[in-house]
């Protein structure tokens, strides 16, 4: 399902909802969110999920909340020509990551709390256990500066990871590239 909610900013609320849509038993694969004069909006991709229960569930922890609504997703793997085109203005702000994190309880949630805190969205996360570590694989985008979120000093970001015990093993720029000839047309 996608989850997309909106409201007066409150805080923390990325963090809040994530938690919530958790305990659902749903799975966040991929989540968007913003912040602009005052106001969030944020939309989560979700897998193994029960809408009603995640509705109730957020709407328990985000009482400020204005909107949500929870909708069965398309099929978001034919998506062929993304943020990641070639031509998207977006390109330059976007980095393939992998970090190792010492597993701690909640670490997953404080390391992706701090990115966002920062102004950098995770998406495409595949989160797994390697022995006593948590490997966070997926994409991390940058601010562009043009928001309420100045550009990210990449240096100071990494280092500042590091201090919390993250091993940051890949911080690299993505390519872009332009869905293969007769794509556009199949996707149609």
């Amino acid at each position: 399902v996608l989850v997309h909610m909106g409201g007066v900013d409150s805080g923390e609320i990325f963090s809040v909802a994530h938690k919530a849509i958790c305990k659902t038993g749903g799975e966040v694969k991929e989540s968007r969110s913003v912040r602009l004069g005052g106001r969030y909006s944020q939309m989560f991709l979700v897998s193994n999920a029960d809408a009603q229960k995640i509705d109730a569930a957020v709407r328990a922890v985000c009482p400020l909340i204005e909107h949500i609504s929870v909708v069965p997703a398309r099929q978001t793997t034919k998506d062929l020509k993304g943020p990641y085109c070639a031509t998207s203005p977006l390109v330059p702000f976007v980095r393939a990551m992998h970090m190792e994190l010492p597993w701690k309880s909640g670490i997953v949630d404080e390391i992706t709390e701090f990115l966002n805190v920062n102004g950098v969205t995770m998406t495409d996360i595949n989160e797994y256990r390697a022995g006593k570590d948590v490997v966070l694989e997926g994409f991390a985008h940058l601010p562009t500066g043009l928001a309420e979120f100045p550009q990210v000093n990449e240096s100071d970001l990494l280092l500042k990871l590091e201090k919390l015990g993250v091993k940051v093993v890949q911080f690299t720029k993505v390519k872009g590239q332009d869905p293969p000839p007769g794509a556009q047309m199949a996707a149609a």
